[in-house]
């Protein structure tokens, strides 16, 4: 039981490590245009799954167990969004403009 209590604390602190990624995504998707869009909750989620995949990846040492993994998913969650939006933003301009001069 108190094995549940400390795994359910664990998780309870990784969702909340991701909410500076969260607030990244939620404020770029208030910023910016409607056709530059993205799901917030989506594109936390895969920022929280390729901070887990890249902390795999480079067989990062946790050396405070499993209370340093919020520590883990709020750095790597955070740099992936600085990371993939601007890759995004460029990626959408360009296939919504390529889009628009095959349509005319």
């Amino acid at each position: 039981m108190e094995i549940l209590i400390f795994a359910g604390i664990v998780v309870l602190l990784a969702c909340i490590s991701a909410g500076p990624c969260l607030l990244v995504w939620s404020l770029s998707a208030k910023w910016l245009p409607e056709k530059y869009y993205f799901t917030p909750i989506k594109m936390t989620f895969l920022c929280v799954v390729l901070s887990l995949v890249t902390a795999y990846a480079i067989n990062f040492e946790l050396e405070g167990g499993s209370i340093s993994i919020p520590m883990l998913i709020l750095f790597l969650s955070t740099i992936w969004s600085v990371v993939l939006l601007p890759i995004l933003l460029v990626f959408k301009f360009f296939a919504q403009d390529s889009c628009s001069k095959r349509n005319t």
